[in-house]
């Protein structure tokens, strides 16, 4: 759990970081900033720190050579002293405009704070905030003069939706220190990651929610991949395994691969496929994998939406099928040359 109730923001700065591979440029500020206005403060940290409610957590990528550019050692250069905030910003700013090279990737203002007193899990402890602004909304404002109206447009930022941002708390150094992300802006498939990888350097911290989603795409990618209708398995045992599979997590509390194999893949042939693609899995992406761990809820709820059991039918039917395989009966008609699929119910609403 994140809370900022406590805290204070004691260095602030602003600069703007435009793409860098379209030629647009890199303006670094001279001076942090100091509020005049209160309520002007107030607002910009709940446009900061609100989004954060998340147990998701991340952590720099294995440390790197104190001589080279990262997140992670200006960072800690940050923590250890904020004599030089600003420049230290500076060189944020500057790494960041670095990274931004993909056509696709926005310019904005990009905000450098620290924060005193944050709470992270029960932790007190100081944090370092990175925040970036891609989008401008259209605002109407309204001027009274005397007994008439006027109105005019502005361009302005939502302080509901944050583009961009990351907070490190100064906790758990040894590894990688305790990071969480947003990324609201990353549709683009290319330029997706560039945010978390290429300027945060970031990975999932090995927790519940780590092991969870690890799982969890190892089985839709074991139905999708190796359950298909060429290694002669039907759609419907398709569907009927991924349905299993969504439904074990979301009922359990604690998982235990040797009960995940027992009430889900039952056959021998099946258990026997499932580790050895899990195996291979994990080597290609890297992850690392136990057998036994504490399910995230917020996990399930985030991937069993990609778990779904749907069977398109040309461009003309979706069939989503939840459970009861058995009152679905698959065909081939002579007749028409067409395959069909029969379903049996008692009720329509």
């Amino acid at each position: 759990m994140i809370d900022f109730t406590r805290s204070e923001l004691t260095h602030f700065a602003i600069h703007y970081v435009g793409n860098k591979g379209l030629g647009e440029e890199l303006t670094l500020s001279e001076d942090v900033i100091s509020f005049k206005d209160d309520f002007v403060k107030e607002t910009l940290l709940r446009y900061f720190l609100n989004p954060f409610k998340t147990d998701i957590y991340h952590k720099f990528r294995e440390k790197a050579d104190v001589s080279l550019k990262s997140v992670a050692n200006m960072s800690e250069d940050l923590f250890s002293s904020q004599k030089n905030f600003l420049s230290v910003s500076k060189k944020l700013a500057k790494y960041l405009h670095d990274q931004s090279t993909h056509p696709k990737i926005k310019g904005g203002e990009f905000y450098v704070c620290y924060f005193r007193d944050a709470m992270v899990d029960g932790e007190l402890c100081d944090a370092i905030g990175y925040f970036k602004t891609e989008n401008k909304e259209t605002y109407l404002k309204v001027y009274q003069h005397l007994n008439s109206f006027d109105l005019e447009c502005d361009d302005g930022i939502d302080i509901y939706k944050l583009d961009k941002g990351a907070i490190i708390f100064n906790t758990e150094k040894e590894k990688g220190y305790k990071l969480s992300i947003i990324d609201n802006n990353n549709r683009n498939a290319e330029c997706a990651l560039y945010w978390e990888e290429d300027f945060l350097g970031a990975k999932l911290k090995e927790n519940g929610y780590y092991f969870t989603k690890n799982f969890m795409d190892t089985s839709r990618g074991f139905c999708e991949e190796i359950l298909t209708e060429q290694n002669n398995v039907t759609k419907q045992d398709q569907m009927m395994m991924l349905n299993k599979s969504a439904s074990y997590f979301k009922e359990k509390d604690r998982f235990n691969v040797k009960d995940f194999e027992k009430e889900v893949l039952v056959e021998p042939s099946l258990i026997s496929a499932f580790s050895e693609y899990r195996y291979n899995y994990n080597d290609k992406n890297d992850l690392q994998a136990i057998d036994e761990f504490d399910v995230s809820n917020t996990a399930v709820k985030k991937n069993a939406k990609y778990m779904k059991s749907v069977v398109k039918l040309d461009k003309n039917f979706h069939l989503y099928i939840h459970g009861r395989h058995d009152f679905v009966e698959r065909g081939y008609d002579e007749g028409k040359g067409m395959k069909y699929y029969k379903l049996y119910y008692e009720n329509e609403s």
